[in-house]
C-alpha cells in the first residue's frame, strides 16, 4: 500500500510538472498509481491555470502571444 501511495504521489508531482517517467507508468505493480496520479495532477495544473485566467481576468491564451506587453 505505500509503494501505491508514493507512486501516485509522483504520479500527481510529475503530472502537475508536466512530466511523465515512462519507466515507472509502464512498471506493473504501480504503474497504474503512477499514472492516475498523473491525471489528477494535470487536472490540478488545469484547475490553477483556470483560477490564475480569472483572476487576471485573461479570455484569450496565457501562451499565444507570451513577448508581446498588454
Amino acid at each position: 500500500m505505500d509503494d501505491a501511495l508514493v507512486a501516485y504521489n509522483a504520479g500527481r508531482v510529475d503530472g502537475a510538472a508536466g512530466f511523465r517517467d515512462p519507466q515507472i507508468a509502464e512498471d506493473p505493480e504501480v504503474g497504474p498509481d503512477y499514472r492516475v496520479g498523473i491525471l489528477d495532477g494535470r487536472i490540478a495544473a488545469f484547475h490553477m491555470l483556470n483560477e490564475l485566467r480569472g483572476i487576471l481576468g485573461v479570455t484569450d491564451s496565457l501562451f499565444e502571444h507570451p513577448d508581446d506587453p498588454r
